[in-house]
C-alpha cells in the first residue's frame, strides 16, 4: 500500500455545527429547510468549478427570493467556508500519527475553489503529500474518472491506494475502480480498519 487517500468533509472536518449552519439561513431570513434545499440543488456545479462563488450564491439567493448584492455574497461565502472548518480532533490525531510513521497521505475532496485554497493554507495541510480537489480536477466523486485521475496524479495503480470516505456511494465507486476502501463512521473504527489493512505500516 503506497497511499492512504482521505476525504475531507465528514472525515477530517465535522459536519457544520448547529450554530454555524444556522448563520447562513439567518443571513437570508429564510427557514433552514428552505435554505438547505436551495443550497444543495446545484452545489455540484460549484464543486466542479463550473460556476464561481458569485454565480452559485446568486442562484441560491434567486431561488429564495433574496437580493444578492456584493456585500451579501461576500458574507455568504465567508460563512459557508467557516461552516466547513470545524475539524474532527480524533481524525487529526490519527493523521498526525500516520504521517509520523511515513505513511503517504493524500486528500481527495469535493470542494469549490474557495474551500480548496482555504484547506491548502491550513497549518495541517502539510500532512498530505498531495491534495486533490474537485474544482481543480473538474471531476466530482463518485464519478469514476475522479478516482482514475487520482491514481494518475499520484503515479499509482488502484491497488496502491486505500480510500477513506464517509459516503457509501463514494466508497462503492472507488471499490469499483479497484481501490480498497473504508467507510468512515468515526476515528476509532477507522483506526481499527487501518490497522487491519495496513498492518505494520500504521500506528499503535
Amino acid at each position: 500500500m503506497k497511499w492512504v487517500v482521505f476525504d475531507y468533509a465528514g472525515v477530517i472536518s465535522l459536519p457544520p455545527p448547529e450554530h454555524a449552519g444556522a448563520l447562513l439561513p439567518q443571513s437570508l431570513d429564510v427557514a433552514p429547510e428552505r435554505f438547505w434545499s436551495a443550497y444543495w440543488e446545484d452545489r455540484q456545479a460549484y464543486d466542479l468549478g463550473a460556476v464561481d462563488a458569485s454565480r452559485f450564491w446568486g442562484d441560491v439567493c434567486a431561488r429564495l427570493g433574496a437580493d444578492a448584492d456584493a456585500d451579501l455574497l461576500e458574507i455568504l461565502v465567508a460563512l459557508d467556508l467557516k461552516a466547513w472548518t470545524y475539524l474532527n480532533p480524533d481524525t487529526m490525531t490519527l493523521l498526525e500519527e500516520l504521517a509520523g510513521t511515513g505513511v503517504s497521505l493524500a486528500l481527495l475532496s469535493n470542494a469549490p475553489v474557495e474551500l480548496a485554497r482555504l484547506i491548502d493554507d491550513q497549518p495541517w495541510a502539510h500532512l498530505f503529500r498531495r491534495r486533490l480537489f474537485s474544482a481543480d480536477l473538474q471531476l466530482v466523486k463518485p464519478d469514476p474518472r475522479a478516482f482514475r485521475q487520482t491514481c494518475e496524479r499520484l503515479g499509482a495503480r488502484p491497488g496502491d491506494l486505500l480510500f477513506v470516505d464517509d459516503r457509501q456511494e463514494n466508497v462503492t465507486a472507488a471499490e469499483a475502480a479497484g481501490i480498497e476502501s473504508v467507510l468512515f463512521t468515526d476515528a476509532l473504527r477507522l483506526r481499527s480498519d487501518l490497522a487491519r489493512v495496513l498492518g505494520g505500516e500504521t500506528t499503535r
